[in-house]
């Protein structure tokens, strides 16, 4: 009974003198990983300023000055009776086998103006790392000079003819954000990187081929799938299709793939010849195959005010603003033997399908990783006649489409095929706005069939806001049977 009494009134006195030495509350911060509490540290400051003493590799590697604590991590003030404190060096390694650190940094968010497409979220040490990467973008599709004229606001103005951009945009919102980034995301610091990034939606190495001696651009950009334009954006130190290729040298071959759209418009005031026409006349007086000129032609003049848009580097839609005959076109007159079979063509002289003055806006030509297999005609403007290329016999039409309805007819639109009898030809007129030919009605050469339209899978794709948007005919010449082969419509003219 003794012992015990001693024993109490020992605890009781050790108690007491504890209890009076925690008697005033003391400050600490509770740390917390993802809502857990993994440990107390005495002084925030001190535990940031440990970590960014810990963290050189970091500081090393992005060339800052402050390491952060990770995301997820929170220290939390709290007024406590118990001293009991854990080292900065415990959370720390508790929080290192969970998290990584975090630097200071911007979140760059690209977002997509096509639903089916996600948005891009790009992180950046400086906000300047991505404006210069950007700069350098729009450079690749846009002449440095004409660029910084167009910024500085010292383009020259159009006296006779000549060009100037009116502006240049994206079609995708960007904005920045400052954030603490993590550092096992992926941290652009490099322009060079960055911009790379922009053009081909990744950081791979690229695709490359190694010239064979006496190959040209051409040849080397068809053979690998690319037109002569994405080729020379691929490579930007070739200025120009004419520039020579040599024997083993090494090339970029891949289809760029931009995460950002540069929209580029431009003014433009042409002088452009208007070609002549050949009008037929049919005399009965003569044997069928007899032929004689009556004039030759002569070519006439324009002045075309017209608006262009590029979308990466490609021309993506013309408009006529006006057209001033300078000088006008002179016909040639043929004079021909009596008429063979209405429906069947003469396949030695093809009628233009548009109004004039046009624009080709593509050509027979690979574009975009596929062969396009006929030629776009565009800057006639919507609702501009559409005419039969020769005599036929319409073979088949598709209707019913509106502006912008993607895929409508196998995405051709509203359109029209006519086949002309002779030599297995037939002739297509796509993205028709509309169609005033029957199936198995017989049409001549220069008849009109329709008009002009957006209709079906066009680009850009038209909006509210730009409802005549893709405005172009495709035309097309199969040979051998409908939709069969293909041939460049443009050798039907020479």
């Amino acid at each position: 009974m003794i012992i015990t009494t001693i024993i109490i009134g020992l605890s009781i006195f050790l108690l007491g003198f504890n209890t009076k030495d925690n008697k005033d509350p003391i400050t600490v911060y509770k740390v917390y990983l993802d809502g857990q509490v993994i440990g107390t540290v005495s002084s925030k400051e001190d535990f940031e300023e440990f970590i960014n003493e810990k963290e050189e590799v970091i500081k090393q590697r992005y060339q800052v000055n402050t390491v952060y604590t990770p995301k997820g991590v929170e220290l939390k003030k709290v007024v406590t009776y118990n001293n009991k404190v854990d080292s900065n060096d415990y959370v720390y390694t508790k929080i290192i086998a969970n998290k990584k650190f975090t630097i200071k940094g911007y979140t760059i968010t690209i977002k997509s103006n096509e639903e089916d497409k996600e948005d891009k979220i790009i992180n950046v040490l400086s906000k300047d790392i991505f404006d210069e990467a950007l700069e350098k973008t729009i450079n690749v599709f846009v002449d440095s000079e004409d660029y910084n004229n167009f910024m500085n606001g010292t383009q020259e103005e159009i006296k006779d003819t000549g060009s100037l951009i009116e502006n240049i945009d994206m079609l995708e919102k960007v904005t920045y954000k400052e954030n603490y980034i993590s550092t096992d995301e992926k941290i652009f610091t490099d322009v060079d990187e960055l911009t790379k990034y922009l053009l081909y939606g990744t950081t791979k190495d690229r695709n490359t081929y190694i010239v064979k001696e006496g190959e040209t651009i051409e040849e080397v950009a068809n053979n690998n799938k690319l037109n002569v334009k994405e080729f020379l954006i691929a490579n930007l130190d070739l200025s120009s299709e004419n520039n020579l290729l040599y024997e083993g040298q090494e090339v970029v071959v891949d289809l760029i793939d931009p995460i950002i759209s540069i929209v580029v418009d431009i003014h433009s005031v042409e002088e452009e010849e208007r070609a002549f026409d050949t009008e037929i006349q049919y005399d009965s007086t003569k044997v069928i195959g007899q032929e004689e000129t009556l004039r030759e032609g002569e070519n006439g003049l324009y002045q075309v005010v017209r608006k262009y848009q590029y979308i990466n580097g490609q021309l993506a839609d013309s408009t006529n603003v006006s057209a001033t005959e300078i000088k006008p076109a002179v016909n040639r007159v043929v004079v021909k033997g009596d008429r063979y079979v209405p429906n069947v063509a003469d396949l030695s002289y093809w009628a233009w399908p548009t109004e004039r003055p046009y624009v080709l806006t593509t050509g027979y030509e690979w574009r975009w990783g596929s062969f396009h297999a006929a030629i776009d005609i565009s800057g006639t403007g919507f609702g501009s006649n559409i005419y039969a290329a020769n005599n036929g016999t319409v073979e088949r039409i598709g209707t019913g489409c509106t502006p912008g309805y993607v895929k409508c007819n196998g995405a051709q639109g509203n359109f029209v095929l006519i086949n002309h009898n002779i030599g297995g030809y037939y002739t297509i007129y796509m993205h028709m706005n509309t169609i005033s030919v029957n199936v198995g009605q017989t049409v001549e050469r220069g008849q009109k069939i329709g008009t002009m339209g957006n209709t079906g899978d066009v680009d850009p794709v038209p909006s509210s806001a730009n409802p005549y948007a893709g405005t172009h005919l495709h035309f097309g010449v199969f040979v051998g049977s409908a939709y069969g082969s293909t041939m460049n419509p443009l050798n039907l003219y020479k």
